[in-house]
């Protein structure tokens, strides 16, 4: 018998029972997700230079630009329970629906044992880019990679959203 797997946080494995995530597509339905293995996120700032006539040292560094990333995880039942959920807000064309264009929010909620803290993580506005499937031989549930691109990516914390920029 295969160890049971546990959905993953930025490789942080907390156990089932310690996880609450929520997809919420916009102006649709809101759905507790646990058909998934994992959930990756990012995010970065990528500042600009101006260098001085001093033999090009750096005197001063730009705000800069804030990129977030993200993929999943999802295993098949759960990638169809989200598609469906995109389909009600998608654009109908003949007998297409496309989801493309459909943004929904991912609500991330844990507490690793032993920590009185709610750890709480939102994906804004994601959207779908990428399903990547690949089928196996195996007795393991179906997996399907998805690329999402969110447009923010916030902590959280005593009920303020904090972002790198």
């Amino acid at each position: 018998m295969a160890a049971q797997e546990y959905p993953t946080l930025n490789d942080y494995a907390p156990s089932w029972a310690d996880i609450q995530t929520t997809f919420t597509v916009d102006g649709g339905s809101a759905l507790d997700m646990i058909d998934y293995k994992g959930i990756k996120w990012s995010s970065s700032v990528e500042v600009g230079t101006q260098r001085g006539a001093s033999g090009g040292r750096i005197m001063k560094r730009t705000t800069g630009a804030k990129t977030d990333e993200a993929s999943a995880t999802l295993y098949r039942s759960g990638l169809r329970k989200l598609i469906r959920a995109l389909m009600a807000k998608g654009t109908t064309r003949g007998n297409q629906v496309a989801i493309g264009t459909v943004a929904f929010d991912i609500l991330i909620q844990h507490s690793p044992p032993g920590d009185p803290e709610i750890y709480v993580e939102k994906l804004k506005g994601c959207r779908l880019l990428k399903i990547d499937r690949t089928m196996t031989e195996g007795t393991d549930a179906e997996e399907v990679e998805v690329d999402l691109n969110p447009i923010e990516v916030v902590q959280i914390i005593d009920g303020k959203e904090v972002v790198l920029l």
